[in-house]
């Protein structure tokens, strides 16, 4: 088989896998950047845990781009460098750690529900078992060919693990959001969006590896297409995670611009690291989320104040009609809030 029909997807394929670096780095800088109200170092370090596996993957790509094309000059499209079989393991283990984070947001939304999260936790940690043994054995027997033929499951095992672990997580997330949507009529279109980020970054991640699986499984070796997609997969879920946090200044802004009900709904959900304390254990363990703490209102408000306020609300629509009506606080309600972290 000629280098086109073997390494041609590795050329497509490793150029892409390093836009998608620069993507997160541009992310990472807007991130440091940009007012991060109370983020803790716990999520400051976690985005620098983001870009330091990226940027060990890419090293590993490079490094099995030379010894395919300059050390084998194109002719061994069956060798499995080592550099190539640590970008499995390095895939595994951020992929971890990123299902691990929406994981710990679903635990606290759902009233520390132990039989949601720890199965999902449980195949994220099996995705990284998968990921160990099939590194072992690349290194092992330096051929896709005899890798495929002998041990050819366990690879393709951590891909629907890994597919699994996305479908769950986005699922989980929208049903709490719609649940939470129910409660707060004024918040309809924050939560809209909110369940829209979510679809679209579970299906993104699942897409890409269902992709990678699909080729894995019906393109005959030397053939590389699947490298090609995988490769970019831990691209995918670094970028997703670090822009569904970035994305929390606009939900704020426009929470902010929403009329406060009885019953907020949270933006936790938007949290990768978050900061804790005991009223968000409090809120955490009742399964109430919401969008904003009283210091976000009163930056200065050492103690409670009680109010009465009237709001005017006035909504237009694309035609060019509009209505309004007041809607009257109740002075005395205190609902639990926190900061969207």
């Amino acid at each position: 088989m000629s280098t086109k029909s073997s390494l041609g997807a590795i050329i497509v394929g490793f150029p892409l896998a390093l836009v998608f670096s620069g993507i997160l780095i541009a992310q990472t800088a807007v991130y440091f950047r940009s007012p991060r109200h109370s983020d803790t170092w716990r999520t400051s370090l976690l985005v620098v845990t983001f870009l330091f596996f990226d940027l060990l993957h890419s090293i590993l790509l490079w490094n099995s781009a030379w010894e395919w094309f300059i050390t084998e000059a194109g002719n061994n499209a069956d060798l499995i460098p080592t550099a190539m079989a640590l970008t499995i393991l390095v895939t595994g283990i951020s992929t971890f750690v990123v299902h691990s984070v929406y994981s710990r947001r679903i635990f606290c939304f759902s009233g520390r529900n132990y039989w949601i999260t720890v199965p999902i936790v449980v195949l994220a940690a099996l995705r990284v078992v998968s990921a160990t043994v099939t590194t072992v054995y690349m290194i092992k027997t330096k051929s896709f060919e005899r890798f495929k033929h002998e041990i050819a499951w366990v690879f393709t095992t951590g891909l629907a693990l890994s597919c699994a672990v996305d479908i769950l997580i986005a699922g989980i997330m929208i049903i709490i959001l719609k649940q939470n949507r129910a409660q707060s009529s004024s918040l309809h279109s924050v939560i809209d969006l909110l369940i829209l980020y979510t679809l679209e970054t579970g299906s993104i991640t699942a897409i890409a590896t269902i992709a990678a699986s699909v080729t894995w499984l019906t393109v005959s070796l030397p053939n590389l297409s699947f490298l090609g997609l995988y490769f970019i997969i831990v691209k995918l879920y670094a970028n997703t995670a670090l822009a569904m946090l970035n994305s929390r200044t606009s939900l704020r802004q426009a929470v902010k611009s929403t009329v406060f009900t009885h019953n907020p709904v949270d933006l936790e959900i938007l949290s990768i690291g978050g900061t804790e304390s005991r009223d968000r254990g409090a809120a955490s363990r009742s399964g109430k989320i919401s969008f904003l703490s009283r210091s976000d209102i009163h930056p200065n408000m050492s103690t409670p104040l009680s109010v009465e306020v009237n709001v005017t609300k006035t909504m237009h629509n694309d035609i060019g009609y509009s209505s309004s009506f007041t809607d009257k606080s109740d002075p005395n309600s205190q609902g639990d809030s926190e900061n969207i972290s």
